[in-house]
């Protein structure tokens, strides 16, 4: 069944809307308050799915099918599509029992990654229409324009002198110049991932933490991760081997589990776990100092939910600011458009005034 709404989510589009679960945050929140008044599980998927779904028959087999043949809360969920960064929260709260509360975590999660999205497609918008409408016009100039203004500038100038339509050349393809640096660029990046992708988990994390920026971000949202999920598990009343023997076994995320397993053997012979972090550069800057207090404490697993939640706020403020950025930068290209599509016109002009 998993196989077939693969195969159908690729293939067909009407349908994939038909089956699609919208509003997932809320969905996750109303389940949060439901599952913390008592009810089950699946009471809740079947109270709440009618609402957030058009094709119900079709999700009410599904899901049966799946409970039939033993799966949890994780495999439910994705089924709905959830992405792996929260279907990791999810598996490890079916184990600690926190589900109720990492549901209601995991909904403001997705919350805001959703308003980003809303809020940075508003911000292209605008400008990504203005520079399709300008390339419109280049295309128009390139058309009708040059070829005009060619004949006019040849025919009073002697070729080796008619140095404007060459400039007007070049300036009229500026917009080409753009699309093909964007198209490099997403090429790049898109092949340099893939490339990362197929190496062992190791060599992924090394290559990440060189780049620049990426790897920033890749450690502050890793190091965030381990936090929030260690710190779920200690709260339980789990050893601190048990934690990170369930992050190992995890297998949606494998960066993860391979942090985990190498600071599991470091603390198997004696290590303590703020030792081990200062020691591996994994993690984010100062989050060994956390550790370390919580560990003097007794209070680890409360105080790494606390760090998570620093980290949370960071990262807001960081998606925060990088949309701010790209606005001006797309209108520093549609200026750059604009400022050239007025020297192809002006070149030729004052060339031809010069002739007169």
């Amino acid at each position: 069944m998993l196989a077939q709404l693969n195969k159908w989510t690729y293939t067909d589009i009407r349908f994939r809307r038909q089956i699609q679960v919208r509003q997932l945050p809320d969905f996750f929140l109303r389940m949060s308050t439901l599952l913390e008044e008592g009810y089950t599980f699946a009471d809740c998927i079947a109270m709440l799915l009618p609402y957030h779904v058009k094709n119900y028959t079709y999700w009410e087999e599904l899901i049966y099918n799946a409970f039939r043949d033993g799966a949890g809360p994780t495999k439910i969920f994705q089924l709905f599509g959830v992405d792996r960064q929260f279907l990791v929260a999810i598996q490890l709260a079916e184990t600690t029992g926190l589900l109720a509360s990492t549901l209601r975590v995991v909904a403001h999660q997705m919350e805001f990654q959703e308003n980003m999205k809303t809020r940075l497609i508003k911000l292209l918008m605008y400008p990504i229409l203005l520079f399709i409408f300008l390339g419109g016009l280049f295309i128009a100039f390139r058309l009708y324009f040059l070829p005009n203004i060619e004949q006019m500038v040849y025919s009073r100038t002697p070729t080796e002198k008619a140095s404007s339509i060459q400039w007007t050349k070049f300036f009229l393809h500026v917009p080409d110049y753009f699309v093909v640096i964007f198209v490099c660029a997403v090429a790049m990046i898109v092949g340099g991932f893939l490339y990362i992708q197929r190496k062992r988990v190791d060599i992924q994390l090394h290559l990440l933490f060189r780049l620049p920026l990426i790897g920033y971000c890749w450690r502050l949202v890793l190091t965030r991760q381990f936090a929030r999920s260690l710190g779920n598990l200690l709260v339980t009343g789990m050893s601190l081997q048990q934690s990170l023997e369930q992050l190992k076994e995890q297998m949606i995320q494998s960066q993860l589990a391979y942090v985990a397993s190498v600071i599991e053997r470091r603390i198997i012979f004696g290590d303590s776990l703020a030792n081990s972090v200062k020691a591996l550069s994994f993690f984010f800057p100062h989050f060994e100092q956390f550790i370390d207090h919580g560990e003097k404490s007794g209070l680890l697993g409360r105080e790494l939910l606390i760090y998570a939640e620093l980290l949370d706020e960071k990262l807001e403020t960081i998606l925060k600011s990088a949309t701010l950025f790209v606005q001006p930068i797309l209108f520093l290209v549609i200026a750059i458009c604009v400022i050239a599509a007025y020297l192809s016109i002006l070149l030729p002009m004052y060339q031809l005034l010069d002739i007169v």
